[in-house]
């Protein structure tokens, strides 16, 4: 139990504000503003011995020093003001978590829980006597008290962050089907006739659109069949009318044969540049190893001159039978110098055999492709001889049917169209059925995860931890009623904590409402004395400590020795033995009369 005491302006918040600066504030130093007989130019350091457990470590800021004003150095060692709040919350074993601001599902980045939002909590500043935790957004206010009471990283776990990643992007993809559908519905109205799709566009819509297409274009063929047909026998002779029919269907069978014809001619035209540009490699090839004959005439003489390892020189052995780089024993010479050229012979002969055999097939294929253009011609010359014997039978057909057909083929014409314009519908409605399976496929990756969370929140007692801060906080408001009858008046206070909300109440009230100005102090020391409770307890994170900064006036009159009632309860928590090594850090006016508390009292006032 450390009291700070003296009258105003000794330094008592300075000192304070100091060690929040140890303690990672990213801002400025706490004497970078002052005027208050130059503090600005005095300090240019500040340090601090930390005890966590049994481990001791030394912290210090050092803001003149160029490269050093936004780190905390630990033991001598320079940490980034996030770093150290990592390193901090590793020692004091309190897991970092994400939490969601609001609405998990709004889509929002979820920020990190870092110790600077858990020292709210614990430093109480002077100017910040309004609220529980006064500028911290309820978010952060659960999130920190959640993380109190040991139970932050089991609500925001890894599952349920991915749970919400996997609910997004199916809110995401579901979003995105809906505006898609609603696009290619007005789309639709602009692509297709009014009489193929009237209350918008579906894969059943759509296939019954395009049956019904299809059954008109088989009408318009066969009335167009028709009118042929009866122009025919009107326009022909009973005699010729067979005649005309063969003739057509020779026509047909000319042009079948055409075509059948002109695709063995570019296959054969296909083949005969595939083995040309073969004959070429092979030639090629032949004129490389004949250069390389000559090269191995002129360098036959050439010997190792070097090892081809270490590229020392190599110097001939002594006995002349055995090669000088390896060793072994050398073949008769007639032998050695034979063999490179019986080697390029054979690769020659082998070569110019294909080459014989690649201008063999080049004629026949050359044959094959001649033959094949004589087929062409005469296909098309007989096509043309049933062309000439037909044209007086089309002409007569035509200028009985002309009109009938023109309006029979420009309705087709349109059917086509239509049917196009279904097709690029139908194609476009696949991407809706994309984004249905990728939602069904998300859907059945949610449901477990979804019953693992639910299962793993309902295992949390809320309640149970809610009630530890509450049994907390009463006990300090009874621990005043003891020291001084009648202090609290009110109701208990009564704590509702969930998954997603905290709240506090005096009886059925908000305590916002319920309490008046001296109230609310008792309240507000209520708090930071609950939540200093908890630290004797092992499944809870808060690190026993409390930093107080008390008002110099409340009420509008000094807080001296008749105030020490409200800092005995914090005296009498920490003298038991399952408080060993929390500590409460307070100041005030005078606190005179204390017993079992360190005073450090400040006397030198600074003005500027």
């Amino acid at each position: 139990m450390n009291v700070f005491v003296g009258p105003p302006n000794t330094g008592k918040t300075k000192w304070l504000q100091t060690l929040d600066f140890l303690l990672g504030d990213p801002g400025a130093n706490p004497y970078e503003s002052t005027e208050a007989e130059g503090l600005a130019e005095k300090y240019d350091a500040a340090g601090a011995f930390l005890q966590i457990g049994e481990a001791h470590y030394r912290i210090e800021r050092r803001w003149t020093e160029p490269g050093a004003k936004g780190k905390v150095f630990v033991d001598g060692e320079g940490m980034l003001a996030r770093e150290f709040q990592h390193w901090l919350m590793g020692k004091l074993a309190i897991p970092i978590v994400s939490y969601p601001k609001g609405n998990p599902m709004s889509g929002q980045t979820w920020p990190e829980l870092g110790f600077r939002s858990l020292l709210r909590h614990i430093y109480r500043q002077q100017r910040f006597w309004g609220n529980l935790v006064d500028q911290q957004p309820d978010a952060e206010f659960h999130a920190s008290l959640l993380s109190f009471l040991g139970l932050a990283d089991r609500v925001y776990s890894e599952d349920y962050g991915a749970l919400v990643d996997l609910r997004l992007e199916s809110m995401t993809l579901r979003a995105r089907r809906e505006q898609y559908a609603q696009t290619l519905n007005d789309l639709a109205v602009d692509l297709l006739d009014a009489e193929d799709v009237s209350l918008g566009v579906n894969e059943v819509t759509i296939s019954a659109a395009q049956q019904r297409l299809r059954d008109s274009v088989d009408k318009l063929e066969a009335e167009r069949l028709r009118v042929l047909t009866a122009a025919r026998t009107r326009a022909i002779p009973a005699d010729q009318i067979s005649r005309v029919e063969t003739l057509s269907l020779a026509r047909a069978n000319q042009l079948e044969a055409l075509t059948s014809v002109g695709r063995r001619r570019q296959a054969a035209e296909e083949r005969l540049k595939d083995i040309g540009r073969y004959r070429k490699d092979l030639a090629d090839e032949i004129d490389r190893m004949e250069r390389a004959a000559d090269a191995g005439d002129i360098l036959s003489d050439l010997r190792v001159t070097h090892c081809p390892a270490c590229d020392q020189l190599v110097k001939p052995g002594h006995d002349k039978g055995h090669c000088f780089v390896c060793h072994q024993h050398l073949p008769e010479a007639p032998e050695i110098e034979g063999l490179g050229a019986v080697r390029l012979r054979f690769e020659q002969e082998r070569l110019s055999a294909e080459l014989k055999e690649a201008d063999e097939l080049l004629d026949v294929l050359r044959r094959d492709v001649d033959k094949q253009a004589q087929e062409v011609r005469a296909a098309e010359e007989a096509l043309r001889a049933i062309e000439v014997e037909l044209g007086p039978a089309r002409q007569a057909v035509a200028a009985l049917a002309q009109a009938d057909v023109s309006a029979i083929d420009v309705a087709l014409g349109k059917a086509a169209e239509r049917g196009k314009q279904m097709d690029r519908v139908t194609a476009a409605l696949e991407l809706g059925k994309s984004l249905t399976a990728k939602i069904h496929a998300l859907e059945e990756r949610i449901q477990p995860l979804s019953d693992k969370v639910d299962e793993a929140l309902r295992a949390i007692d809320f309640n149970a931890a809610a009630d530890w801060l509450e049994s907390g906080m009463n006990a300090y408001l009874e621990a005043l009623n003891h020291e001084r009858p009648n202090t609290w008046k009110h109701s208990r206070v009564e704590i509702d904590l969930s998954r997603s909300n905290v709240s506090f109440r005096i009886g059925r009230k908000r305590w916002q409402g319920a309490l008046g100005g001296t109230d609310t102090l008792y309240f507000l020391m209520a708090y930071n004395y609950g939540l200093l409770s908890l630290s004797q307890r092992p499944q809870t994170h808060y690190p026993g400590l409390a930093i107080i900064d008390v008002p110099g006036e409340f009420s509008g009159e000094s807080i001296g020795d008749k105030e020490n009632f409200i800092v005995q309860p914090f005296i009498d928590l920490l003298s038991d033995e399952a408080f060993e090594g929390a500590q409460l850090i307070i100041t005030g006016a005078s606190f005179s009369g204390l017993k079992g508390v360190h005073v450090q009292t400040q006397t030198h006032v600074h003005v500027a």
